[in-house]
């Protein structure tokens, strides 16, 4: 199960690092000892649709979940990655941009 959780989460990373193909807007969150990281992908960029937004608990061998994802409503996939930033630093945890 655990070989199955890493090849999962190295499929994800190896898809998210392909600046030519896609884009990727991440940020990532510690609270105490903990690690989160929010993605959202753009498959066909520099199109924003479709989109994905994937949750992640990096250290803690747990497969990526996605969250939400849209293939017809712009900015969507923004709009929620961004609330939920929101909701998890009103929960207290630090959020950072991954890259800008």
């Amino acid at each position: 199960m655990r070989h199955l959780i890493s090849k999962s989460w190295g499929l994800l990373l190896a898809t998210l690092i392909m600046p030519h193909e896609s884009l990727a807007d991440s940020w990532t969150c510690h609270y105490q000892e903990l690690t989160r990281s929010v993605t959202i992908f753009y498959p066909s960029a520099p199109s924003k649709l479709p989109c994905k937004v994937y949750y992640a608990k990096p250290n803690e061998n747990v497969i990526p979940r996605t969250l939400w994802k849209a293939e017809h409503e712009e900015n969507y996939c923004q709009r929620k990655a961004v609330g939920f930033i929101e909701k998890l630093e009103s929960l207290g945890w630090q959020c950072s941009i991954d890259n800008e």
